[in-house]
């Protein structure tokens, strides 16, 4: 798997930066998702009004969701709970 990843990762990431942030999420969940969380609380209209893909925002609000759940920081999954239903609202 390891082989395949790093052959095809040309073409799966068009990017520096999105092969930086894909290896922060693989190897440092904790750090990435403790600095897009801070990010997004102190400027959320980023996350709201930005031109990323609806679709892509909602899986990346459910994967911050479920790793905060699973570490009991219910007060974090407040937040992006109103987030997610801010970017939600945005859709109508």
């Amino acid at each position: 798997m390891d082989k395949f990843f790093r052959k095809n990762r040309k073409r799966l990431f068009d990017s520096r930066w999105d092969i930086i942030i894909e290896g922060l999420m693989v190897n440092n969940k904790p750090a990435f998702f403790a600095a897009l969380y801070q990010a997004m609380m102190e400027h959320p209209t980023y996350v709201i009004l930005s031109d990323m893909p609806v679709e892509r925002k909602i899986q990346i609000l459910s994967n911050m969701l479920k790793y905060y759940e699973e570490k009991e920081d219910y007060e974090k999954c407040a937040q992006l709970v109103k987030m997610q239903q801010q970017v939600n609202s945005d859709i109508c």
